[in-house]
């Protein structure tokens, strides 16, 4: 049985009018407001401490078949798509493992999980704690603006068995390789998934590894040699994230195939800084990893960056932060779970502003600039931001260069560093970036921007076709209208395709990058590409991600709506599958068929 919503698109559903879709959208936010009116007693949109201690009498008012737990139509429903009613976070810290049962035991503790929601102390519930803790102090989140369940990813179809347009094994061209799936809940938590399982090349799930913490987005996993899995996840709750820009996880874990941890560390310090988004193993077992760094406002100003309007951030200002990027090298010992961060590399050392001169970072911005504009991005242009200037969702190690490859989604760009250097070292000149390329805009240099909030830039290993080159996903969130150029409003859930680009960059006789000041991608060639015409009807305007494989195909992952696709090198479509259950999945993490772990998990590979 396959089940999914019908879905929206541009704002209303298929086959309604727009007058009808509003229509349908406010009784879904009528009904999605249900556990809210029950709580407020005296109706002024507060739930007042007093409410809050009532909370169990007020809920077990709704249980109208006297079982002592309330069911999804008991609190509102049925909603018009799975999850529908966790839009609301009071549904959610009820409703903790996402099974639409709020049960006796939840009813009862219901006083204590709703105080959870008052992040900010204030001994009451108001909207913004209904929320993603976002544009709600602005909004009614209680009863859900019909706008807002429009355009979010959570009217988006997931299917609960396997389906697809090519399943796995159908064709022989495709490649023989294995998949890590890490199923993970969105950034509204509409859906509990944490599964991680090993896909083989006909779709079988050949093992599983126990679900440990919270799975929040952005959250992976790496196969390693001797059958051990590195993998990310989240302590606490989706509440405790909301301290933090998307994408915040916190925990780098080291396990057996039976999920026994071996190691462990945790950076997970609200307002300040956290582990988030990418990690890339070292040959020489190290964990690169990346992590956001939070200032203060005030403190970000006091840099030299120009304070934008506080109100298009999605958190409410008091707990708003200014967050740059930081690149750590752990070194994990697995016989005393110790660990050590042997080498460091921050953002903060190479800025540059060109605002005040009283400032610090002040200096020129323009073609063959190797600093980071503080002041380049403009939050009013991108969901999701929460006060960042960078938003680095990818890392990948280079050991034949010592080089690492990072993704600015926000400035549209990859960035090159050297890892050849001391941690000191990197704090000054050599820290200084190598070589960028995707956006002009970003240093002041052109006119032509390429990239698009793009995901999982990645150098393809040896023995890969391409070996060497760089591929990205580039999400691109583009409308027809706008082609070639993307969209100005980052994140569009209308009109809009991805695009997957190999890029080979020159270097000179002495080996260094070569820049090309008046080349829009600064001397790099797109030598192939994937969906760059839009002709595939593919698109994530987030998250996703793509690898090489052994035989030359590219397998895909769609995080919008959890799909994996292969493609051969002219395009042509091998493999085409949306694995069954709830969550999506970040990336694609491709496990090639004689990898030496499949062996240590009792798997027969090639």
């Amino acid at each position: 049985m396959t089940v999914c919503f019908d879905g929206y698109s541009r704002g209303y559903s298929h086959g309604l009018s727009h007058d009808e879709a509003k229509a349908v959208q406010a009784d879904q936010a009528h009904r999605v407001g249900t556990l809210l009116r029950a709580l407020d007693l005296d109706g002024d949109g507060i739930i007042s401490a007093d409410e809050i201690d009532r909370a169990t009498e007020s809920l077990l008012a709704l249980d109208l078949d006297g079982d002592g737990q309330l069911s999804e139509d008991e609190c509102g429903g049925p909603f018009r798509y799975p999850g529908g009613g966790r839009t609301s976070a009071i549904y959610r810290i009820l409703d903790l493992d996402g099974d639409g049962v709020i049960t006796a035991a939840d009813i009862a503790d219901a006083p204590a999980r709703l105080r959870r929601l008052d992040r900010l102390g204030k001994g009451h519930l108001t909207p913004a704690d209904n929320g993603m803790g976002g544009n709600a102090v602005r909004q009614n989140w209680f009863d859900g603006p019909a706008h807002f369940l429009a355009n979010q990813d959570t009217l988006r179809s997931y299917v609960l068995e396997d389906t697809g347009e090519v399943l796995p094994g159908t064709d022989p061209r495709q490649d023989p390789s294995f998949h890590l799936v890490q199923e993970h809940a969105n950034a509204m938590d509409v859906w509990v998934a944490r599964d991680l399982y090993l896909l083989d090349s006909q779709g079988e799930r050949v093992h599983r590894w126990p679900a440990r913490n919270h799975a929040s987005e952005t959250v992976s996993a790496r196969l390693r040699d001797d059958g051990l899995l590195i993998r990310t996840s989240c302590p606490g709750i989706w509440l405790d994230t909301l301290a933090f820009p998307v994408g915040a996880h916190g925990i780098v874990s080291i396990e057996e195939p039976d999920g026994t941890v071996v190691w462990q560390w945790e950076l997970f310090e609200p307002g300040r800084r956290v582990l988030h988004h990418s990690f890339d193993p070292m040959p020489n077992g190290n964990i690169l990893v990346t992590m956001y760094d939070g200032r203060t406002f005030d403190e970000a100003v006091d840099l030299g960056w120009i304070e934008q309007d506080r109100e298009v951030l999605l958190r409410p200002p008091d707990l708003t932060r200014w967050w740059t990027e930081s690149i750590l090298e752990l070194e994990p010992n697995l016989e005393t779970g110790e660990t050590r961060v042997v080498w460091e590399w921050h953002s903060i050392d190479h800025l540059v502003q060109d605002a005040d001169a009283d400032k610090p970072f002040y200096g020129e911005i323009g073609p063959g600039c190797r600093k980071i504009d503080l002041n380049y991005t403009r939050y009013e242009n991108y969901r999701f931001n929460m006060g960042q200037v960078m938003h680095v969702n990818s890392v990948s190690y280079d050991p034949a260069r010592d080089q690492i490859l990072l993704s600015s989604a926000m400035h549209g760009e990859l960035w090159i560093i050297d890892h050849a250097t001391t941690t000191e070292e990197a704090a000054g000149p050599a820290g200084d970036l190598l070589y960028r390329c995707g956006n002009q805009q970003a240093h002041k240099g052109g006119p032509v921007k390429t990239f698009d909030w793009q995901h999982d830039i990645g150098w393809i290993p040896p023995g890969r076709p391409g070996a060497g080159n760089v591929l990205v996903f580039n999400n691109g969130a583009r409308s027809a209208g706008d082609l070639p150029a993307p969209h100005p409003k980052r994140l569009q859930f209308g009109d809009g395709h991805s695009e997957i680009l190999e890029l080979s960059m020159p270097v000179d006789d002495e080996g260094a990058w070569t820049w090309d000041l008046d080349d829009p991608l600064n001397a790099a060639e797109i030598v192939w590409s994937y969906n760059a015409d839009g002709s595939n009807g593919w698109f994530s305007p987030f998250m996703s991600g793509a690898a090489r494989l052994p035989n030359g195909n590219t397998v895909t992952a769609l995080g919008f709506n959890k799909q994996l696709r292969e493609v051969t090198p002219e395009g042509e479509t091998v493999m085409d599958l949306r694995p069954g259950g709830a969550g999506r999945v970040f990336r694609a993490v491709p496990i090639d068929a004689d990898h030496p772990g499949l062996a240590c998990l009792g798997i027969s590979g090639r």
